[in-house]
């Protein structure tokens, strides 16, 4: 059986308790009887009333985030193995539908082709220029909640679109320890650190490296959603990588052609 790990709560009223009990027994030990062993001991007493009271707010984390990384780990990989089988093996598009209140679809192309200016509202798209698979991105339902419980407004303008997406994945969902993103030409490159479900990215990407830009979960897909309906053109998944060390998870967002930046610095989508 795994043991829970120790959270802060616990460790800071075990350093309290301890305190205090060096406290009271340099208040006994020293016994003076002055205003020195009076503050000793009301300062011990106090560091004890407090570790108590810390103690008794401690509560476990209320899930192991490595253990609930694996729960859709085989529902991606079982629509990357039907998409492959069909011949569909591009990298997914991130596509604002307009008219259907910010609603983002996933169009994975047969190849390397750009995703069709208008999705059809069926899964397969049989267009000799551009046949793919109509997909919901993985993230979609996450983005959903996020509007209802947390009143999320994804903002259309260029400079608050990227401090928006940093927002919800480090404040709001705690999703990793660090993250950015920067300007690379036409494209925007993603680091997040410490992602905290790197465990089910580790088992996608083992079976197939493909599947993590043929259909993002996660973070990735999130970030895309993001991109697509905010900036309302669509955005793709052109690559994805992991450092294992510092569960580090890459990944390059392909937009639309845009003038070079003129100054905007990091996390500008100018």
């Amino acid at each position: 059986m795994k043991l829970p790990a120790t959270n802060d709560y616990v460790v800071s009223g075990t350093t309290l308790l301890a305190a205090a009990a060096v406290l009271l027994l340099v208040a006994t030990a020293t016994d003076r009887r002055d205003l020195t062993s009076a503050t000793l001991f009301l300062c011990g007493v106090a560091t004890f009333l407090s570790g108590v009271f810390m103690l008794s707010f401690s509560r476990p984390e209320p899930f192991d985030a490595e253990t609930a990384s694996l729960l859709s780990v085989s529902s991606m990989l079982n629509q990357c193995r039907i998409c492959a089988d069909l011949g569909v093996r591009g990298d997914a598009w991130f596509v604002p539908s307009p008219g259907s209140e910010g609603q983002v679809r996933e169009f994975v192309p047969v190849a390397g082709s750009n995703a069709p200016a208008v999705l059809p509202d069926f899964s397969f798209v049989a267009d000799p220029e551009s046949p793919g698979v109509v997909l919901v991105p993985a993230a979609a339902p996450l983005l959903e909640h996020c509007e209802k419980r947390f009143s999320l407004l994804v903002p259309s303008a260029k400079e608050e679109l990227v401090p928006a997406i940093r927002e919800l994945v480090l404040d709001v969902l705690e999703l990793a320890d660090e993250f950015e993103i920067v300007r690379s030409g036409d494209s925007l490159v993603m680091t997040a650190l410490g992602y905290r479900l790197f465990s089910g990215c580790l088992l996608v990407a083992g079976e197939s490296p493909k599947c993590c830009s043929m259909h993002p979960c996660g973070i990735c897909s999130l970030v895309a959603c993001m991109l697509a309906r905010g900036s309302n053109a669509p955005w793709q998944v052109s690559h994805v990588s992991f450092l294992e060390e510092k569960k580090q998870v890459t990944a390059i967002f392909r937009g639309p052609p845009s003038p070079a930046p003129t100054g905007a610095g990091p996390g500008s989508l100018r």
